[in-house]
């Protein structure tokens, strides 16, 4: 205790295993640190623009200097006693002090109306503060509530009075008084930031926006100001005014949050897209991605393997290098589908800085890295990476540390849900909100989401265009309902729903603004494909056969069933009837099939070899692969015969992508195959009415409404279109094939079939409603005062997806899986684990050559070449 004396106001301690004071800041000092971290992230051209569109005007110098000062005052409360007892444990606080306390709440209680905390406010230069506007007090809440969430308001007579109480020796003196810490408290911001306190100037802005971009900005500087690796403890010695603004300049230059010195040098020589892409021209959806007249929401619609990804990445350079943006966010449906682009978003930055590249972070919790490194936790919130990189490459590295960060990476590549969490009322939600603001957020794939992550997308766009970002959305097959309300979003008049005869001639490939629609031309060549029906879902062996039957032939064959064990079922009749045991798709000499049940640390192998056998250079010679949706997205794979679940038109025409994806000389495909086929399976005499009592391969709604495609009017709809027309061309007839089968008009035709269609309907339309209505329940509401908003909510299970959770089992010591590999991280699919506690962990561990058998309570489980399965009995 020597080294800090009692009535010092500390703002942040080391202690030793002892729990002596090793080390300590001044209070002072950390406000100034957070306040230089805050005053210099303004500075960054993006931040900037996005605090001025939240507050719809210009912030001036004088702006800035208020705003630091609320800043300044976000640790304000641990200038009470309470808190300043913590520099013992809790059970060795000295006689006179009063029992530990925070410092946000306290901060609050400080304004209360009460007579014995007015000359503790007098300190305070706070009749100046009061001159800046009606803001100020939605600004302070927002400054206090640093610690990720809103603080509630103070309840009547629950508070401690003894916090803000001088602490008094039996002798008479004052060992510590908090009255005397906020005068020099209210000294030092009047010295940093003397012309804020200047009495002319407009007022702070009151946009409820603002208040809530602001507290995310406050969050950020706080955890920069509070980094010891960039604002090492003072003990209280030397000018920290003077230190703390070259400390928070370097820190942001090391993160990588000021973007400058990428796009300097990107604006002087912009690059061709050539020499990004492989030497190769951009095709008309990429061109256009350059277009300066573009607005800040687009979306582009165009067939699956057209080249999407590279024309979001085109777009990032123009934007980037016109300064528009500082940062790239590109989020995807699946963990699969991010690692698959990060890996391609990652060569191209490298082709755009071939030295000193910013950081490309894979933003996916457990499985996160940079410079293809990846971190392993340590105790007290630190990592360890592999490589023992230098401080430097440590510091920027350091959004990759944790799933909070991740979005301060200048660029980042990671599933939608780290953007969905920055729309949520959940903790540092409006820190996320606040380093999106900066990014072109590119979101693939956005046909795929439901309606409660539709609606919490709505939200997360009508925020992130509020503050001027820019937004992407990418999909092969979206719809006119579903394009009309993304491009309403921000707009005083929404965009209305076209009649279905609109819809249907509505141009494709296209890309859309608020301006409107516009035709593209195709990048793909057509592509002609016979599609038929056949009733076999429920027989495997009859599958397995046709699949045989196209493989003897020398086809490549991709299977894609709707469930895992259906998928199961026609594997194990395929090696039932298949002497040829290296037609099967195989990883690492072990013949398996592709799905969701396999360990992280399995997954990219299954990958790379589904790439090696079915992708664009393929390896010759027939080839049967079985899998499910895990087969649809981000993969490159090219079959010759597809053969498929029914399942929902966009989803089809997803799968049916994968079909002749390449072209190949001819004689490289069998005769047989020349042009591409489908077989699309259903239920016995094509009739999909028991379906809507009781749900079958994933078609129809389960008990409580949910399903995997619960909505059997689409999948109907598809049904009749595949009956109807046996031929279809590629991208030609995709609108109107995918606007036949999600329309409102086509769905209340199918509604007609019947009272059982027409009480679907009816479910359906429900439970949309009542999903939408959770997410709004849940939604972050930045349109509402921060002050308003409050704390969060700790009764609601609030997750970016709804349903049970899966669940994540960790095997420490990782036994060796069944390609070689160590398995150590296993999701588990929630109905796997039903009735089973979820902190139970594996027991019973057992390796069989490959296979390993394992427990959760009673449950036996099995992880094997067929990936993970629960045992009966």
């Amino acid at each position: 205790m020597e080294l800090l004396a009692q009535r010092s106001a500390f703002g942040k301690l080391e202690h030793d295993a002892d729990h002596n004071v090793i080390a300590w800041h001044a209070l002072t000092d950390h406000l100034t640190d957070v306040a230089a971290c805050f005053s210099r992230l303004c500075r960054c051209r993006s931040i900037r623009r996005a605090m001025e569109h939240a507050a719809s005007r210009p912030l001036t110098e004088r702006d800035l200097a208020r705003l630091s000062v609320m800043v300044f005052l976000h640790d304000l409360g641990k200038a009470n006693s309470g808190f300043q007892a913590k520099r013992w444990p809790a059970e060795q606080v000295p006689k006179g002090w009063p029992n530990h306390a925070g410092h946000g709440r306290e901060a609050l209680d400080l304004f209360r109306e009460d007579s014995f905390l007015e000359p503790l406010r007098e300190q305070l230069p706070l009749e100046s503060l009061y001159g800046w506007g009606e803001a100020v007090p939605s600004l302070f809440w927002a400054s206090v509530s640093h610690h990720g969430r809103p603080l509630p308001a103070p309840k009547p007579n629950d508070w401690q009075r003894s916090n803000w109480k001088p602490v008094i020796a039996t002798d008479g003196r004052a060992l510590y008084d908090p009255a005397p810490v906020l005068a020099k408290i209210g000294r030092c911001a009047i010295a940093l930031y003397p012309d804020a306190f200047v009495t002319d100037g407009d007022p702070l802005p009151d946009a409820p926006a603002f208040a809530h971009l602001f507290a995310g900005l406050v969050q950020l500087a706080d955890w920069l100001g509070s980094d010891t690796s960039f604002f090492p403890l003072s003990n209280g010695i030397g000018d920290r005014a003077h230190d703390a603004l070259n400390f928070a300049a370097r820190a942001i230059a090391a993160l990588g949050l000021d973007a400058t010195p990428w796009q300097t040098p990107l604006a002087a020589e912009p690059p061709g897209f050539a020499s990004i892409f492989g030497g190769n021209a951009p095709y008309p959806i990429q061109t256009a991605m350059a277009d300066s007249a573009l607005g800040p929401l687009v979306i582009l619609e165009s067939e699956t393997g057209s080249g999407k990804t590279e024309a979001a990445l085109w777009r990032f350079v123009h934007l980037f290098l016109h300064g528009e943006i500082d940062s790239l966010y590109f989020a995807l449906p699946t963990r699969v589908s991010a690692s698959q682009v990060y890996e391609r978003v990652r060569a191209a930055v490298n082709w755009l800085w071939p030295t000193g590249a910013p950081v490309t972070v894979r933003a996916l919790p457990g499985y996160a890295g940079a410079d293809g490194q990846e971190p392993r936790a340590l105790p007290d919130f630190k990592v360890l990476w592999p490589d023992h990189p230098t401080d430097a490459q440590a510091h920027r590295r350091w959004a990759a540390e944790s799933p909070k960060r991740y979005l301060a990476a200048p660029i980042a590549v990671g599933t939608i849900d780290q953007a969905l969490f920055g729309a949520l009322q959940v903790r540092h939600a409006h820190l996320r909100h606040a380093l999106l603001a900066r990014s072109l957020l590119v979101i693939d794939e956005v046909h795929a989401s439901d309606p409660y992550m539709t609606a919490l997308l709505e939200r997360l766009l009508q925020a992130h265009l509020g503050c001027g970002g820019q937004a992407l959305l990418l999909s092969a097959t979206l719809g006119a309902n579903a394009r009309a309300r993304y491009l309403s979003i921000g707009q005083d008049v929404g965009i209305s729903l076209p009649v279905f005869e609109a819809a249907r001639k509505t141009c494709y490939p296209a890309i859309s603004d608020r301006a409107g629609v516009r035709q593209l031309d195709s990048t793909s060549r057509p592509k002609t494909v016979d599609w038929c029906l056949n009733d076999c879902i429920d027989d495997p062996d009859a599958i397995a056969r046709l699949a045989l039957e196209a493989a003897s032939l020398g086809a490549k064959v991709l299977v894609v069933r709707n469930t895992v064990p259906a998928a199961l079922a026609v594997f194990q009749a395929l090696e039932q009837q298949t002497p040829e045991a290296d037609w099967l798709f195989t990883v690492n000499g072990h013949a398996t099939l592709h799905h969701s049940r396999f360990s992280r640390e399995d997954r990219p192998l299954l990958d790379a070899a589904i790439q090696a056998q079915l992708g664009k250079h393929r390896s010759s010679g027939p080839r049967v692969v079985v899998g499910t949706q895990t087969l649809e997205q981000s993969l490159d794979l090219d079959a010759d015969l597809l053969i498929t679940d029914l399942c929902p038109m966009d989803v089809l025409l997803q799968r049916i992508g994968r079909l002749h994806r390449h072209s190949r000389p001819k004689g490289k495909r069998p005769a047989a195959y020349q042009a591409p086929q489908a077989l699309v399976l259903t239920p016995p005499h094509y009739d999909l009415t028991p379906l809507l009592t009781k749900s079958q391969h994933g078609l129809g709604p389960f008990r409580d409404g949910d399903g995997i495609y619960p909505d059997l009017r689409t999948v109907e709809a598809t049904r009749h279109l595949i009956q109807s027309r046996p031929r279809i061309t590629i991208p030609e007839d995709n609108r109107e094939l995918v606007e036949a089968a999600t329309h409102p008009e086509p769905l209340q035709a199918i509604e007609s079939l019947g009272e059982h269609w027409q009480q679907l309907g009816r479910t359906i339309e429900g439970r949309t409603g009542a999903e939408r209505s959770i997410a709004h329940l849940h939604g972050l509401e930045i349109d509402k005062p921060f002050d308003e908003q409050q704390e969060f909510p700790t009764d609601l299970d609030i997750a970016t997806r709804l349903g049970l959770r899966d669940r994540l089992l960790i095997f420490d010591p990782a036994p060796i899986g069944p390609f070689g590999q160590p398995l150590r991280q296993l999701p588990v699919r929630h109905f796997l684990a039903k009735g089973i506690d979820p902190d139970a962990e594996p027991s019973s561990v057992e390796i069989h050559d490959g296979t390993i058998l394992f427990s959760l309570e009673n449950a036996r489980f099995r992880y094997s070449r067929l990936g993970l399965e629960k045992l009966d009995g």
